[in-house]
C-alpha cells in the first residue's frame, strides 16, 4: 500500500473520530454530523476505490479528475453555507421573538 493512502486513511479516521466525540460532548448534534460523516464515508470509499472518482469524471465529461473534485468540492461547501445562513436567521428571528416575551412579561410583572 501507498504510504500517502495510509496518511490519507488515517486522517480521515480521526476526522470522524473527532466528529463523533463533538456529538458525545454536546458540541455538535448528530443531525449536523452527519453530514460530515457522510463526507468521512465517501473519502474512504474514495481512497479503496481510486479508479471510481476517473471514471464518474470521465462519464461526466471532465477533462481532468482534479476539475470534478474542486467543482463538487466548492457545490458541497456553498450547500453547507446555505444550510448554515438559514440555520443563523431562524435563529435570529426565535431569539428576536424569545426577547420580545421576556419583556412583554417583564412589563407585566413590574406593573403588579
Amino acid at each position: 500500500m501507498n504510504r500517502y493512502f495510509l496518511m490519507i486513511a488515517l486522517l480521515v479516521v480521526i476526522f470522524a473520530i473527532v466528529i463523533l466525540n463533538f456529538v458525545r460532548k454536546n458540541k455538535l448534534t448528530m443531525k449536523y454530523a452527519l453530514v460530515w460523516l457522510v463526507l468521512s464515508l465517501i473519502s474512504i470509499i474514495v481512497l479503496i476505490w481510486p479508479g471510481l472518482l476517473a471514471t464518474i469524471s470521465h462519464l461526466l465529461g471532465f477533462q481532468t479528475m482534479s476539475n470534478m473534485v474542486f467543482l463538487v468540492a466548492i457545490i458541497v461547501l456553498i450547500t453547507i453555507c446555505l444550510n448554515l445562513s438559514v440555520i443563523v436567521s431562524n435563529q435570529t428571528k426565535k431569539i428576536t421573538l424569545l426577547i420580545q416575551e421576556v419583556s412583554l412579561l417583564k412589563n407585566k410583572l413590574e406593573d403588579k
